[in-house]
């Protein structure tokens, strides 16, 4: 199949993939606002933003990983990429068993200590599921990208998407909280079980057997170079991002305040919807180009994409920007004071999903320490400052900013370090073009 035809179609299932995901997310919250009301949606807000901090730490970037990988050797050297699969998967079931034991054990002490809403450790219990499912679940839906079988994560994603609309929403108005954390866990259970038989009947489909013994041995090199960073940037920056909505709750009125930004990130939820499908897609027939060392259809594919990135979010910016105040009101009559909140995370939406599509030149290089070292490290506590002399006086208007400031910085970071690469790097530096044919 042409590139263009694999861009044109994997795009057209993603966009189904995504809608589904990030769809039930967004009418799960939606619906958990409107029946917990602002204060009890603030608490599930933070519960949640929680465990999608620490389910990102369990996975260990074996989803990041497994889809670079793969998607690079599937083609040129099936064996290796059963390798990548066999040690990616290992991984991802020991880290979710550290994560899921972690937070039982912790679960006390953050919602008493540094919450200060004692109440909320039954959530944290419950959510222990949702973390163990969802870090397997982080490997699954790598190793499926790099596979590019889009049309199987489309049907998965319309059925588990749904369950979760369901389940989240009855769980919040017979259980409140807590029984919304154990709908979002039952979904992420359900989700994990379809993507694993669908991952079985793809990699038999294309004659990849996963190897498990010596796996480790074997790609050490690909773990030392790539994971191992890919993973230490996630543990440094998330606790980071979380700090920002930490420090929001804790000021007088946060819960009310973390409703607000809750509100108008899920919004901008709907800002990223296109670009992460086309990035999604991009990264594995770039990935699968670059193991077939084509430069110049690498080339003309990435800069197709990041054009189409920035136009497609610029334009939706615009449009969200305008109408904002009456989508916020969907979650109630109080969030559409939230607006000034969306505006400032839409313009963090556009740098951050156009600094997504020129990252992947970084990523495919597989210069994860770099990236670390020289955009991760000096950010994330800068973040963190920012947030701590804005939120006070302004709010959660003031941890909006403090995102517009870190996404444009590391626009500018991602910029300096793709021409970095590229002047040092065989192929030669990727020209501007937007022919895909």
């Amino acid at each position: 199949m042409r590139l263009r035809d694999r861009l044109i179609k994997g795009t057209t299932l993603n966009l189904i993939a995504v809608a589904f995901n990030q769809g039930s997310t967004l009418f799960s919250n939606l619906f958990v606002a409107r029946i917990l009301m602002k204060q009890g949606f603030g608490e599930y807000a933070m519960v949640q933003s929680t465990l999608l901090t620490l389910t990102a730490l369990s996975q260990l970037s074996t989803g990041y990983t497994a889809s670079k990988y793969i998607a690079e050797y599937r083609s040129i050297a099936p064996e290796r990429a059963g390798r990548i699969m066999g040690l990616c998967s290992l991984v991802s079931i020991f880290m979710a068993i550290m994560g899921a034991l972690l937070l039982i054990g912790i679960a006390p002490w953050i919602s008493k200590s540094v919450l200060h809403v004692p109440h909320l450790s039954k959530a944290f219990l419950i959510g222990s599921i949702f973390l163990f499912f969802s870090a397997i679940n982080g490997y699954q839906l790598g190793a499926l990208s790099g596979l590019e079988s889009y049309a199987i994560l489309a049907k998965a994603s319309v059925f588990s998407g749904i369950i979760a609309v369901v389940s989240v929403s009855l769980g919040a108005l017979y259980g409140g909280v807590n029984g919304a954390i154990l709908g979002l866990s039952i979904s992420a259970l359900i989700r994990c079980i379809i993507h694993n038989g669908s991952l079985r009947m793809e990699i038999q489909r294309q004659g990849i057997i996963p190897q498990y013994y010596g796996s480790f041995t074997a790609e050490k090199a690909i773990v030392l170079k790539f994971a191992l960073p890919a993973s230490i940037a996630g543990y440094y920056s998330i606790p980071m991002i979380w700090m920002g909505n930490y420090i929001l709750v804790r000021q007088p009125s946060g819960y009310a305040e973390m409703a607000h930004f809750a509100a108008a990130m899920n919004v901008k939820s709907l800002l990223l919807f296109i670009p992460v499908v086309m990035n999604t897609v991009a990264s594995s027939i770039l990935n699968n180009v670059r193991g077939n060392r084509d430069s110049a259809q690498y080339s003309r594919i990435y800069n197709f994409n990041v054009v189409c990135v920035f136009l497609s979010v610029s334009v939706m910016a615009a449009f969200l920007g305008v109408w904002g105040k009456y989508v916020l009101e969907i979650f109630g009559k109080d969030f559409g004071a939230g607006k000034v909140v969306l505006v400032l995370l839409l313009i963090s939406g556009v740098f951050e999903a156009t600094t997504s599509s020129i990252y992947q030149r970084i990523q495919n290089s597989g210069r994860m320490w770099l990236s670390f070292l020289y955009i991760n490290l000096p950010l994330g506590p800068l973040f963190v400052l920012l947030s701590y002399f804005l939120i006070p006086e302004y709010g959660a208007k003031g941890l909006g900013f403090a995102n517009v400031c870190m996404v444009m910085l590391s626009f500018g970071g991602t910029i300096a370090l793709v021409k970095y690469v590229n002047s040092h790097e065989q192929p030669a530096p990727i020209a501007v073009s937007t022919d895909v044919a």
